[in-house]
């Protein structure tokens, strides 16, 4: 897998920690759609501690190609926009998309495991 990723934070005040922003979003945004998942049983996490509860580690990350629009925000200071970690907001649904287009299956429940992605090919093999 290798993310290209575009980012509008009006004028560019900050390069490195910009970068660090879109880098930690995207973690976040990995993490979210493959790997997290809280599970409860009656109440109580079955996971509750960073040994079952999987987060993203950097050699989990992608090849990253990033960019920054040329743009100008005149109501922002020097002319720049808040930049957070929007990269974090999309990635779901773009991975649920690449797996669409690879396998031909919809996921609708998050993380997307592989045994998930494996029951939703047979589920679209099956009606289809």
């Amino acid at each position: 897998m290798q993310m290209v990723v575009a980012s509008d934070c009006g004028t560019l005040i900050y390069p490195i920690g910009a970068e660090g922003q879109v880098e930690g979003g995207l973690a976040q945004g990995i993490g979210y759609a493959l790997t997290e998942g809280l599970q409860i049983d009656e109440g109580r996490p079955l996971n509750p501690n960073f040994s079952d509860y999987r987060i993203p580690s950097m050699r989990d990350m992608p090849p990253l190609q990033h960019a920054f629009a040329d743009s100008y925000e005149p109501t922002g200071p020097f002319g720049a926009k808040g930049l957070g970690e929007l990269n974090m907001d999309p990635t779901a649904a773009v991975i649920n998309n690449a797996i669409f287009d690879a396998v031909g299956a919809r996921l609708k429940r998050l993380p997307m495991t592989p045994a998930r992605v494996l029951a939703a090919m047979r589920q679209t093999n099956s009606e289809g």
